[in-house]
């Protein structure tokens, strides 16, 4: 029958088999919390990069924008046109002053190194 040394042993038993499916159930976790961690660093870089590259490609654009601007260059012109990217405006000649952004009194010193207007669907 049951006595109280064959209740404790099963009961024992119970808990140390519940304690290794925990065990089990921790690495799984663990694993599993690793690779998405990776999946994310990936696509945290890659977001990181696109940021960074985001700028070198306005750089470009705007001046790419200055050459057509200044070189009335329709090769240029045509391909940024391509890409949905349209140049209006003249580029501000060295000494003329660039017009003051929205919210300021007076005129911005003229800037040579100034982006082109562009517009951009």
């Amino acid at each position: 029958m049951w006595t109280l040394r064959t209740i404790g042993f099963w009961a024992a038993t119970a808990l140390a088999s519940i304690a290794a499916l925990l065990v089990v159930v921790d690495g799984w976790l663990a694993t599993s919390n690793a690779s998405i961690r990776r999946d994310i660093a990936v696509r945290q870089q890659f977001i990181n990069q696109s940021v960074q590259l985001s700028r070198l490609n306005q750089d470009l654009v705007n001046e790419l924008g200055g050459l057509v601007l200044k070189n009335s260059n329709a090769a240029i012109r045509q391909l940024l046109a391509d890409v949905g990217i349209t140049v209006v405006g003249q580029a501000p000649t060295p000494g003329q002053a660039v017009p003051a952004p929205a919210g300021q009194a007076t005129p911005a010193p003229a800037n040579p190194a100034a982006p082109v207007p562009l517009k951009k669907p």
